[in-house]
């Protein structure tokens, strides 16, 4: 038999967006993004292989209602709206799909699941195998012994499809396909708010369908049924039926039934080429050749500035261990070029030479002298780690100072992970993960269970890529005005940072679990608090119980119910204060619960056996250029409560030192003074003025003198909030005001610092123009939202426009500053060490006797990293622990 798939578009999409595609947020030049077309492709690609159709459709939901709708105005009430990110790749999809000549259904009124199910049946009629490729399992109701539904799922990391048959399904639910529609009418269906009975689960709608065929046959027979789940039915029959009727696929829709239409045909190669070199699908323009295809004299609208290397990327390159005798002469072509294209693979080092074309290995001790050579330039990937895995080997590392993953974050700071296989497909147009695959007879790699030939293979290839792209990314750079941003700031820390971590922080273990059981002591006394005070024992973090005793016993306000009953989170408390003492008790409750967990058991982990916490430091985390720290996060130790405050104690220096701490005073708001040129702003710095007490007097037509602690507390409020572009709503809920008055206060202060309102409407018109800010070290975010069709969105968006300058250069200040310490204590050969950097915070393990040179040292570096219109102003403390340093 011939066969016909129909595809159903929107599931497969959103497959595609959300699993399959789902860490590779690929995107256009312009800020698409495309990532859900390219695993809708892929996916369809390899269909055609498997399939082998000779009839082909792709059925579309529409957003107009259905008669489902009409019929129950609950009908998947509870779905989310498509993010726009998704939204966006919809029409692209589609002129994909008729540059293939693909045939697209999609009917007012009816959805995609009706097209699939009336095309099966049409199928049928013509003699045809009607296969279904979904993820919505309501289509097992169409199948029988001439319809199939292959549902796509995830398995090692890659996509397969699982057949559906009659048998598969008697086999799975004990029952034939069209009985499903009775269990539905039973169960319901939460995804699409199908009521069905309620307290009827998926469990005892089988059984009854099982054993009475169908809902009429349950009811015929329900005095059968005992207790409650006979309540339940005669209760829910209304529902039942209605829940049947809403799950009943319409295999009758009105749409065209030309089966010429669904005739697999010749693409219109042109305009496939056209479109995929637009969206830059590479891989699928040399998987189909579609340049050998269409003809070169053709005039195709094509832009070539991804073309940056006139370079071949061939990967059939030879990788080879290097005998001893053959050393000395890589060695002497590196110190030749003063280049060495590396990877680190544990104890292996893989390098590209250029001069032979091919990939050499040997242990790294063998290659000691080059890698100490400060004269020789490291190119590698993710140079921190090699750094510290380098300095825990006894070796002392030089000059690694360009690392393609800073580069490619350099370029594009927006994207979620920058692994090499990104990188190598962004900018060298080549899948790495294909190539790799077919070298290894296409089995997936895994660097942790695979043969030594394997590995050599993956790294291999890995060493000569980083050599293409040390020369197309400086390139790039270069073009982009960012190779200064890169060679003076984000390549300088990264040894930093590798140094902070090597060091690491010294943590008293018996103090943090000291510090533990006073919290537990807390904990257990305000558990006694809680009962007394709700009159019963109960499990205070459970939010069922939790919900039942203050709303159900307490009869408290119901602030907010989701799927699983009483919401008491954060903002519901909050908003609970008034009404009960108890309240008070569970927030605090709460709050030291948390402490425990994350920061007395959650740190004991990390701590090595040198006594110190050795937290990750990350360049490529944040879109703004802020450094981040995880594993565990040092940036995050709780500073609101004194308690929290009190958890910096347990982190103290080596004997015969203290710490030295610095904080930027109000940096961020220094740098929009400066960005924006606010006459009144710049006067208050330079003036050393209370800048809150100034934004207060103008704001609230206050005198200077007069403005109350409440009143500066407001303009606080105000000031930072127009920093981060807050709304009226949040200004509102900051400060405990009316979203007029929030208004009020907003335009006000808009119209006093009017040089600032001015800086928030160019910054924004001037990244709808280009697509992206800059900081004033040319830092750049791209900002795709303000494209977006979602108001909500393009309001993100220009939040995002606003405060990116302003924080994005307020951290490349603070690397300067730290590029500068660093720099300083290694000139004068003290023995004080950079530890930890917390947003505008820098802390030094001090020598005492160094102490006095450190805080000068300190002091100055930070506020003369930069010459702003207003002066930065950096508080120096110092303390036997962390807590006293604050």
């Amino acid at each position: 038999m011939d066969k016909l798939l129909v595809i159903d578009g929107n599931s497969i999409i959103n497959r595609a967006f959300y699993g399959i595609m789902g860490n590779k947020m690929l995107m256009t030049k312009d800020g698409i993004y495309t990532n859900a077309v390219y695993g809708f492709l892929s996916i369809l690609f390899k269909e055609l292989e498997e399939v082998k159709p000779s009839y082909l459709a792709v059925a579309f939901d529409l957003k107009a209602p259905t008669k489902r709708h009409k019929m129950y105005d609950q009908y998947k009430a509870n779905r989310h709206g498509m993010p726009d990110e998704l939204a966006q790749q919809m029409p692209i999809l589609k002129n994909v799909l008729k540059a293939m000549n693909i045939e697209i259904i999609e009917k007012e009124g009816y959805e995609a699941d009706d097209i699939l199910g009336t095309l099966s049946r049409f199928g049928e009629k013509n003699g045809l195998e009607s296969i279904l490729l979904t993820g919505d399992r309501d289509s097992f109701q169409l199948v029988n012994k001439n319809v199939k539904v292959r549902i796509p799922r995830t398995k090692n990391g890659k996509t397969e499809t699982e057949d559906y048959t009659v048998e598969k399904i008697n086999e799975e639910y004990g029952l034939n396909p069209i009985d499903l529609i009775e269990v539905k009418g039973l169960m319901g269906d939460t995804s699409d708010n199908i009521p069905g009975v309620p307290g009827v689960g998926e469990k005892t709608a089988l059984s009854l369908i099982q054993k009475y065929k169908s809902i009429d046959g349950v009811y015929e027979n329900i005095e059968e049924q005992k207790g409650k789940l006979k309540e339940k039915l005669i209760e829910g029959k209304e529902l039942a039926y209605l829940s049947k009727e809403l799950g009943t696929i319409d295999i009758n829709a009105p749409i065209d039934e030309d089966l010429a239409k669904l005739k697999l045909a010749e693409w219109n190669n042109e305009e496939v080429l056209k479109i995929f070199r637009e969206l830059r699908f590479n891989r699928f323009i040399e998987r189909f050749k579609l340049n050998e295809i269409v003809s070169d004299n053709q005039e195709i609208s094509y832009n070539n500035d991804d073309n940056l290397s006139e370079e071949k990327i061939n990967l059939d390159i030879d990788i080879v261990e290097l005998k001893d005798n053959e050393i000395s002469n890589i060695k002497e072509e590196i110190q030749d070029l003063k280049k060495l294209f590396y990877y680190i693979n544990n104890n292996i080092i893989y390098i590209y030479s250029e001069k032979e074309n091919k990939v050499l290995y040997k242990d790294i001790d063998s290659f000691k002298d080059l890698l100490e050579n400060k004269d020789i330039l490291k190119i590698g990937y993710k140079e921190k780690l090699d750094y510290i895995k380098l300095k825990n080997l006894g070796l002392n590392p030089k000059n690694f100072m360009f690392d393609i993953e800073i580069a490619a974050y350099i370029l594009n700071s927006t994207i979620s992970k920058y692994t090499i296989e990104y990188i190598a497909n962004e900018y060298l147009n080549i899948y790495l993960e294909d190539i790799i695959d077919n070298k290894n007879g296409g089995e997936q790699l895994n660097l942790f269970d695979t043969q030594v030939e394997e590995i050599n293979t993956k790294v291999g290839i890995f060493s000569y890529v980083i050599n293409k792209l040390y020369y197309i990314l400086s390139k790039k750079m270069e073009e982009q005005n960012q190779l200064d941003l890169f060679n003076s700031i984000e390549m300088p820390l990264t040894e930093i940072l590798a140094e902070m971590q090597y060091k690491g922080m010294y943590v008293d273990k018996e103090d943090l679990i000291t510090y533990g059981n006073e919290l537990k002591e807390q904990i257990e006394i305000l558990t006694k608090e809680i009962y007394e005070l709700t009159g019963e024992e109960f499990n205070i973090n459970s939010t069922k119980q939790l919900g039942e005793v203050l709303f159900e016993k307490l009869k408290l306000t119901v602030v907010k119910k989701n799927k699983t009953g009483y919401s008491t989170d954060v903002d519901v408390l909050e908003k609970l204060r008034p009404e009960h003492p108890v309240i008070d008790k569970i927030l605090e409750y709460r709050q030291l619960q948390k402490l425990n967990s994350t920061y007395v058991e959650g740190l004991i982990p990390y701590i090595k056996e040198d006594g110190r916490i050795h937290s990750y430091f990350h360049q490529t985390v944040t879109a703004t250029g802020r450094i981040s720290s995880t594993d565990p996060n040092l940036q995050n130790i709780p500073t609101r409560i004194e308690i929290g405050k009190k958890l910096r104690k347990v982190f103290k220096p080596a004997n015969g030192f203290i710490y030295i701490d610095a904080d930027y005073s109000q940096i961020e708001l220094r740098v929009l003074a400066h960005i924006s040129k606010d006459q009144n702003m710049i006067d208050a710095f330079n003036n050393d003025e209370d800048i809150h007490r100034q934004a207060a007097s103008k704001v609230f037509n206050i005198p200077y003198e007069e403005v109350s602690k409440e009143d500066r507390s407001k303009a606080k409020a105000v000031n930072f909030g127009i920093v981060y572009g807050i709304s009226e709503f949040g200004l509102a809920g900051q400060i405990g005001t009316t979203r007029k008055q929030a208004k009020e206060y907003i335009d006000q202060y808009l119209d006093k610092y009017d040089g600032i309102k001015r800086f928030m409407y160019d910054i924004v018109e001037d990244a709808k123009a280009k697509g992206y800010v800059e900081t004033m070290y040319n830092r750049r975010r791209y900002i795709p939202e303000l494209k977006s069709n979602n108001y909500m969105v393009r309001q993100f968006g220009s939040r995002v426009a606003m405060n990116t300058p302003i924080q994005g250069t307020a951290a490349d200040i603070m690397k300067i500053a730290m590029i500068n310490v660093y720099n300083e204590l290694n000139k004068r050969s003290l023995k004080s060490k950079l530890v930890l950097q917390v947003h505008d915070e820098l802390l030094i393990e001090t020598l005492e006797s160094e102490k006095e040179e450190v805080k000068e040292i300190l002091k100055a570096s930070m506020e003369n990293a930069v010459k702003l219109l207003v002066p930065l102003k950096a508080d120096v403390t110092e303390g036997s622990t962390w807590y006293d340093a604050k």
